[in-house]
């Protein structure tokens, strides 16, 4: 399950991933809306809700082809959620994207929508949020001593940051400051300690996730600044998740 905001490429990576796994073996189908990509070798539908070909109904119709991988573009309400889940105990591997603001919000929101937390704990083997940052142009970009209260207020900051970069804008990044973009992720394989978390209805798992060595959102978007990569201003969203 990948996670995020319009515009942040969890489609892109949807996408990625199906050509992974694509092989003359498998039988992979996708529901989308809008179709985005051509895949050779895939079977795509494209939804037509006004006739009532739905997420949900088109689901339905795929489980009697015996797929092997089933992609489903979005997750947008009770009854597709229900049917994903439903899919997924049977034996098939789902992928999808949803709307939440971190990768264990994904568990949150599907209880939201009415799926027991066993059945999610049961199903859901891995948990992608995912945000695109714009990188700051190489050939303009400028270090300037960086003030620590241009951080939101109740951040704490992982590291001391002496310095940082700010955009500038040259003829090469058209005068933007900013060229390129990179994706910035929070994985979280779901393993038997956080499937219990799941069936408990735990929120916070931060502890659990430090002891892994899984990094946030925040910090990996935190790491792209201190690195010069980025500015303050791209990656200040993802520093008060």
């Amino acid at each position: 399950m990948i996670s995020g905001p319009t515009g942040s490429g969890k489609t892109t990576t949807l996408y990625a991933t199906l050509k992974l796994l694509n092989k003359d073996t498998r039988n992979i189908l996708t529901i989308e809306d809008p179709i985005e990509y051509t895949l050779e070798g895939v079977n795509q539908v494209q939804l037509k809700e006004g006739i009532g070909l739905t997420f949900s109904a088109a689901l339905r119709n795929f489980l009697r082809q015996d797929p092997d991988i089933i992609m489903l573009g979005e997750i947008r309400d009770a009854e597709t959620a229900n049917m994903a889940i439903r899919a997924a105990l049977t034996g098939h591997l789902v992928l999808s994207t949803i709307h939440t603001n971190s990768a264990w919000g994904t568990v949150s929101r599907l209880i939201d929508m009415g799926v027991q937390p066993f059945l999610i704990a049961n199903t859901l083997n891995t948990s992608v949020a995912q945000r695109l940052v714009r990188l700051l142009c190489k050939d303009c970009k400028v270090v300037k001593e960086f003030d620590e209260s241009k951080f939101p207020s109740k951040f704490k900051p992982y590291r001391k940051v002496y310095q940082h970069s700010v955009a500038n804008g040259c003829d090469k990044c058209f005068n933007t400051g900013y060229r390129g973009r990179k994706a910035v992720y929070e994985v979280i394989p779901i393993d038997e300690e956080l499937i219990e978390q799941i069936k408990l209805g735990n929120h916070n798992i931060i502890d659990l996730l430090k002891v892994r060595g899984i990094k946030t959102l925040s910090e990996n978007a935190f790491e792209l600044f201190e690195q010069g990569l980025t500015s303050i201003d791209e990656i200040y969203s993802l520093l008060i998740i």
